[in-house]
């Protein structure tokens, strides 16, 4: 049997459900309880509104098939964003998830290389952010950069008092695409942003507010199923990190979950829960955005 990865389209949406959706129990759960429970992949509903979403933003989503079957789904963002201070054109892996009865047969690498091979000279970087246990599997592969390894957090707001923010409706991405993203890097700066004004799910994934502090912009969103917390992303400089986090508490946030580099997460304190490596394998690529 030989490996298809193509590009997917709407109506792929049903094969794509099934990948990520093989093993669990839905019947009965309503479509809020499904997106809790795995994310926009749980139901027709979101994940049409998630693919169109990433089709229209000009995104590239992948799917890999076996004999015409579905097996295989991959989710890459294309964007211009500096790492560590220098600007690099990126693909993002954010999204890969293979069917369960067809996993160690080469399908996750096959959409892998396919991303290499159609992005390796229009990319200079291709990243991911990988659980501990895909680790070995994305060096075997060749991503022996370690870009970040940050801290994921949860720190109370009642220790912090609020800045002087201006709220927004709408931030959009050519504001914050020359900021690091200082605080929220749960996967890239372009992901994180796309996550927070683009692919939004009415009554069941929201924005509690967006603004700008000083000479940085934020997002804060509240996490579903999990009253009084929400998550914090920060786009600029990390001295504004401590009144974005007031600003939660002026809220009625009473924490706020977050990703800091090892440093500005023993400065701000909260409870450290894991770290969060994004890693990064070099393409050929342009030699610079401006090539």
């Amino acid at each position: 049997m030989s490996i298809v990865v193509r590009k997917a389209t709407l109506d792929d949406v049903r094969g794509i459900i099934s990948v990520h959706t093989a093993g669990e129990e839905l019947s009965g759960l309503s479509v809020r309880e499904r997106y809790l429970r795995g994310g926009p992949w749980m139901s027709v509903e979101t994940c049409s509104v998630h693919i169109n979403t990433f089709l229209l933003d000009g995104q590239l989503p992948l799917v890999a098939e076996l004999d015409g079957r579905i097996v295989g789904e991959a989710e890459v963002f294309l964007s211009e964003e500096p790492i560590n201070g220098e600007p690099r054109r990126i693909a993002h892996l954010d999204v890969i998830e293979v069917h369960p009865d067809f996993r160690g047969k080469g399908i996750g690498r096959a959409l892998v290389e396919h991303i290499e091979r159609a992005l390796g000279e229009k990319v200079e970087l291709l990243t991911v952010q990988p659980s501990e246990g895909a680790i070995g599997f994305y060096k075997k592969l060749g991503f022996n950069k370690v870009l970040y390894e940050n801290r994921l957090v949860e720190v109370p707001t009642t220790e912090f008092t609020g800045g002087n923010v201006q709220p927004l409706n709408f931030i959009p991405w050519d504001d914050v695409k020359g900021l690091e993203l200082v605080a929220g890097r749960f996967q890239n700066s372009y992901d994180m942003w796309f996550s927070s004004f683009r692919d939004l799910f009415a009554g069941v994934h929201e924005l509690a507010e967006a603004g700008k502090l000083g000479n940085s912009y934020y997002a804060l969103k509240p996490l579903p199923g999990r009253p009084g917390k929400a998550s914090l992303f920060l786009w600029g400089e990390g001295k504004d990190i401590p009144g974005v986090i007031g600003r939660a508490g002026e809220l009625g946030f009473k924490s706020v979950l977050t990703v800091l580099d090892e440093e500005t997460a023993e400065r701000i304190g909260g409870k450290m829960k894991k770290k969060l490596p994004i890693m990064g394998k070099e393409l050929s690529g342009l030699s610079s955005p401006g090539s």
